[in-house]
């Protein structure tokens, strides 16, 4: 004969074993952290590095001024920037929005925004260069 806490043990292991299924079915992406961290400024920079390589590339203007241009080039070694005097420097990137010019000061570290590049010697570069 059956007794009350026979039938609720057995509802309990009922109740368990579906819900380690429904955990086990559950796509990983749901609930795996795959180790990327995404950019919490903008939502313009992807993983692979491509896209950022693209979007640094080109030219770009010393505090704004039209008068002092600089470049960042696509090399056979990576990317390169050209500051306003034409001395350049390896640039390393990461996808959280940081850039280093490792041959500049130390290793001269930069944020990138959207339409700027801020350095910490306190220059920014610009996309568009200021009216003056």
């Amino acid at each position: 004969m059956k007794t009350k806490r026979d039938s609720t043990f057995g509802r309990l292991n009922w109740f368990i074993l579906g819900l380690m299924t429904a955990t086990l079915t559950i796509p990983p992406i749901a609930y795996a952290q795959d180790g990327r961290r995404y950019e919490r400024r903008e939502d313009w920079r992807r993983a692979d590095g491509s896209n950022e390589r693209r979007r640094l590339e080109g030219t770009w203007y010393l505090n704004g001024e039209r008068d002092k241009p600089c470049r960042i080039v696509a090399t056979h070694e990576g990317l390169e920037a050209r500051n306003e005097r034409g001395e350049a420097s390896r640039l390393v990137f990461d996808r959280y929005g940081y850039i280093r010019a490792r041959d500049w000061e130390g290793g001269l570290q930069g944020e990138v925004r959207r339409q700027s590049i801020e350095w910490a010697n306190g220059t920014t570069w610009t996309r568009v260069a200021s009216r003056r």
